[in-house]
């Protein structure tokens, strides 16, 4: 009911991720945020994103829900100084069976969502004080669990993920008119939560 559109814009025909320059060109006045999806565990141009941000004030909302693990230059995509969203549904990288987790760059917009998480209750009320209207999306101890130990086992898992890639895109990308998704050098960890080609 925020009266937000959605104007989506193509992608880079080589890795899959949002495309910039499509981007940067479908910007106006009334833009207020840029949703890039680190697909297949890519992480997008987030260089390019971050100065397009600065020069137009537009906010960049991460979908990491494929990037549990993914890094940018030395950085996890959950650090690169915007919000990050991750999914926990049954069929990502980590599961809980559903739910998410977002992570923002600054305390203010961090209790504005918790507010909103947490039936528009703050932290420290124990009177039932609803400051806003919100719900409950808060995140049961038991997932909560869960997660925890898949976080001791990302590591190795995408390690297997990254040998698993290397010899698939080798063997389907000798077949001609089979085109292995591209990577970008700046990637330090692309967590492969999918094989993608173009045929």
């Amino acid at each position: 009911a925020s009266g937000a559109v959605a104007d989506p814009v193509d992608v880079d025909p080589g890795t899959y991720n949002i495309d910039v320059a499509a981007a940067a060109a479908a910007v106006t006045p009334r833009t207020r945020a840029i949703m890039p999806v680190h697909m297949a565990g890519l992480p997008a141009d987030m260089d390019a994103l971050g100065k397009l941000a600065a020069d137009t004030g537009v906010s960049i909302v991460q979908d990491a829900a494929h990037a549990q693990g993914a890094r940018w230059q030395g950085k996890r995509v959950g650090e690169l100084g915007s919000v990050a969203v991750f999914s926990f549904q049954n069929g990502k990288l980590m599961t809980a069976g559903e739910g998410g987790a977002v992570l923002f760059p600054d305390s203010g917009l961090h209790e504005a969502a918790f507010l909103r998480h947490s039936c528009g209750r703050p932290r420290t009320d124990r009177h039932y004080r609803h400051e806003v209207a919100g719900t409950n999306m808060r995140l049961n101890e038991f997932s909560a669990a869960v997660l925890r130990a898949q976080l001791r086992r990302l590591p190795a898992q995408t390690e297997l993920r990254d040998k698993r890639w290397a010899l698939l895109s080798r063997l389907l990308g000798a077949i001609d008119g089979v085109v292995p998704q591209s990577g970008d050098a700046r990637a330090d960890q692309n967590t492969h939560y999918m094989a993608m080609f173009r045929i």
